[in-house]
Order: C-alpha cells, then sequence, then structure tokens
C-alpha cells in the first residue's frame, strides 16, 4: 500500500501495486497435519512447520523457534517492513515474545508491525517487504 498514490488514477495505482506485490514475501508457521514427506524432509504429525512463500524451510519443536529461524533466512539488507501476526492459538505472552525476540534480531533493519489475526491452522504468518 506504499505505493498508493491517491493523486495518480487507478490503471497507475494498480500497475504500481502489483510491481510492489513482487517484493513481498509471505512466511507461515503452522503444523504438520500428519507423517509426510516433503521433497527430502521426513516431518511427523504435529511437527512446526515454516514455509517460505509455500516452501518448506524450517521444521522445529516450537513456534516461536520455527519463526525465528525462517525469519533469519527471509530478511536481508533490501528489506524495511516485516507485518506478524500471530494465530488463534498463540497466547499474548507468546505473541509477546514473538514480537520482543524478532525487534531484538531485526529492529535496526526492519520496521516491525505485529496483528493479533486470530486465523486459525497458522501460529503465525508474516509478511517481509
Amino acid at each position: 500500500m506504499l505505493v498508493f498514490d491517491p493523486d495518480s488514477d487507478a490503471e497507475t495505482n494498480v500497475d504500481n501495486m502489483l510491481q510492489a506485490a513482487k517484493n513481498v514475501s509471505t512466511g507461515q508457521i503452522t503444523f504438520a497435519a500428519r507423517d509426510s514427506e516433503f521433497g527430502a524432509r521426513r516431518i511427523k504429525e504435529g511437527e512446526i512447520i515454516g514455509l517460505d512463500n509455500g516452501k518448506l524451510t524450517v521444521t522445529s519443536s516450537s513456534p516461536n523457534k520455527a519463526l525465528y529461524k525462517l525469519a533469519k533466512s527471509m530478511i536481508n539488507k533490501e528489506m524495511s517492513f516485516v507485518t506478524l501476526i500471530s494465530g488463534e492459538g498463540v497466547s499474548e505472552e507468546e505473541a509477546a515474545s514473538a514480537v520482543e525476540m524478532l525487534e531484538n534480531k531485526f529492529a535496526d533493519q526492519v520496521d516491525i508491525t505485529y496483528i493479533k489475526g486470530d486465523q486459525p491452522i497458522y501460529y503465525y504468518i508474516f509478511s517481509v517487504e
């Protein structure tokens, strides 16, 4: 939305927003619904997994550890913003801990915004842009 210009026509705004969307990556922290294989990885039911734009990238024993590992792999020098959305299974304490961890590690690189989303299935969804 940072590229939206209220003084520009709709077509220009759509073009600018579509171009900007190419620079947004999405991370998702969830759990394996069943034992499975994802590429060369074996995943056990209930294991915490992290997806980078839909691709399995990390596994972990806890959502916050998975979030840290995934964010570390996705955030680079070209990034300016991270938006973290917590899911319905995440307590206020866990979410606060996640935000604090991201701020401690990445605040000098990116602006971090937190939203309590209460979405099902995903502990966290975050965008990096």
